[in-house]
């Protein structure tokens, strides 16, 4: 085997740990979950520019969640990859209850339904939506 074949399989190593290195150095990447209302409200905040939530809903799995403000509009917070997406939830905006799981359906092609896990609070949220008016939960 060559020297030179030796030097170069090192050197890609030590660039790959390096790269490696720096990925978690900067927070790259992992698997980025709500991990709690308060924590859904501030990333509302942050996304939604003028949206206060009074209260907030967060999936079991920390995937999704919904929150609503102090004028009973809704706000759908939901992980796409390793960023977060929020949608205002519209009246046109399909919605479905079944048990503990609240599903609502965003509209967009690029966006499959999501389904919440709230548990018992699911009804509640569910009423919520119903009370929007022309809303369909």
């Amino acid at each position: 085997m060559n020297w030179m074949i030796l030097v170069q399989l090192g050197g890609s190593l030590i660039a790959v740990l390096a790269l490696g290195w720096l990925a978690r150095w900067l927070e790259l990447g992992g698997d980025f979950r709500i991990t709690s209302a308060d924590h859904a409200k501030q990333l509302a905040f942050d996304d939604m520019y003028g949206f206060e939530a009074v209260s907030a809903a967060v999936d079991k799995a920390g995937g999704s969640a919904l929150l609503k403000d102090a004028d009973n509009r809704h706000l759908l917070l939901m992980v796409k990859g390793n960023k977060m997406v929020a949608r205002m939830v519209t009246p046109d905006m399909a919605g479905r209850l079944d048990q503990k799981f609240l599903t609502i359906n965003v509209g967009e092609p690029s966006f499959p339904a999501v389904t919440l896990n709230l548990g018992k609070d699911a009804q509640y949220w569910a009423s919520g939506l119903r009370h929007m008016p022309g809303a369909r939960v």
